[in-house]
């Protein structure tokens, strides 16, 4: 045992010797393993497994609320491009092009991102589509903005007295996942707006969308209760 011991006292001299680095301190273990702690917690909070996983990942952050705001579907203010032929495989979205994404903060475990682009018919349109938190798969999508216009067999039958201007849909996200979507009436003449309905959705722990009762927000309530 002794020879042992003396032979191990050797090796350790000659070890910590020369250029060879001497052993690490407490402090210096203590620290690596916060290093290690944090970089796993890292690893953890996004994992990644597939190329797709990653461009999701890395797309921007975008707090919350978000309110919709004159020319947003054109402009997508912080969206970053994704590729037509990501949009599908990524979000579950088919006859998009032009394609940008934001992320936004997650929703019990939800994965949640704004998606817009324009249509076939080239007209601008912004989805809210949510992603299950373990595969990434698409779970859910709502179409939060999208525009029509009455179709006219010519343009010589339009006058401004018909005065049809412009049906589309406006959306704002509270901090709460409080989705109000109102349908609003632009019109061509003088730019007057009406407001034609509204509805209000939240994302459930399934991660599908689901629409609220509005009395229970008190936005648009009535009071439905009548004296006889």
């Amino acid at each position: 045992m002794k020879n042992l011991l003396l032979l191990l006292t050797a090796w350790l001299v000659v070890a910590c010797g020369g250029n060879q680095r001497p052993l690490p301190s407490q402090q210096d273990l203590l620290r690596q393993d916060s290093l290690e702690r944090i970089a796993l917690a890292q690893r953890v909070k996004h994992p990644i497994g597939t190329a797709e996983e990653e461009i999701l990942s890395n797309l921007p952050l975008q707090p919350l609320p978000v309110t919709y705001q004159e020319g947003f579907e054109m402009v997508l203010p912080g969206f970053e491009d994704v590729p037509p032929t990501m949009v599908m495989p990524l979000f579950g979205l088919q006859g998009l092009s032009s394609t940008k994404a934001i992320r936004l903060p997650d929703k019990d475990g939800t994965h949640v991102f704004l998606v817009g682009g324009q249509t076939e018919q080239d007209s601008p349109q912004v989805w809210l589509v949510t992603l299950d938190a373990k595969t990434w798969e698409p779970v859910d999508a709502l179409s939060v903005y999208e525009e029509s216009t009455p179709e006219e067999e010519s343009e010589e039958e339009f006058t401004d007295e018909e005065d049809l201007g412009m049906t589309r849909v406006e959306f704002s996200v509270t901090s709460h996942y409080e989705i109000y979507m109102q349908v609003v009436f632009v019109s061509y003449v003088d730019d007057h707006r009406d407001l034609t309905g509204v509805s209000v959705f939240s994302i459930g722990s399934d991660g599908k969308f689901f629409e609220l009762e509005k009395n229970k927000l008190n936005y648009g309530a009535t009071d439905d209760t009548s004296n006889d």
